[in-house]
C-alpha cells in the first residue's frame, strides 16, 4: 500500500480547496486560474482527480408523443431546462463527445 507524505497531502488540500472554492464562484474555470495565478493545466489535472465517482447521473427527460415529434425525421430528441438536443440518424460521435465534454465543463 501506498503511503502519502506530508508534502503530497498539503498539495492534495491545497488543490482540493481551491477546486471547492471556483465550484462556489460561477467563474470559469481559466478566469479563477489566471486570478489566484494557478496553472490550468494542474487545475484540470485535480480536478479530474476529486471528480466523484458519483458525478454521472440521470437527468429526467420528457417524451413527446409521436404527432408532436413530426418535423423529426428520425433520431432522438432530448429537452431539459429550455436546452434541446437532437441526434438525427447520421450524426458524427465526435461531434457528441464536444457537446457532452462541454456541458461537463459547464457543470463542474
Amino acid at each position: 500500500m501506498k503511503t502519502i507524505t506530508d508534502e503530497q497531502m498539503q498539495k492534495r488540500k491545497f488543490w482540493k480547496r481551491h477546486i471547492e472554492e471556483w465550484r462556489g464562484t460561477g467563474s470559469r474555470q481559466a478566469e479563477y486560474c489566471r486570478q489566484h495565478k494557478l496553472s490550468a493545466k494542474s487545475f484540470t489535472y485535480w480536478k479530474g482527480i476529486f471528480r466523484e465517482k458519483s458525478a454521472v447521473s440521470f437527468v429526467p427527460v420528457e417524451v413527446k408523443p409521436e404527432a408532436q415529434m413530426a418535423d423529426i425525421s428520425s433520431g432522438l430528441v432530448l429537452c431539459k431546462d429550455g436546452y434541446r438536443i437532437e441526434i438525427k440518424e447520421d450524426f458524427k460521435p465526435e461531434a457528441l463527445g464536444k457537446v457532452l465534454r462541454i456541458i461537463r465543463e459547464l457543470q463542474c
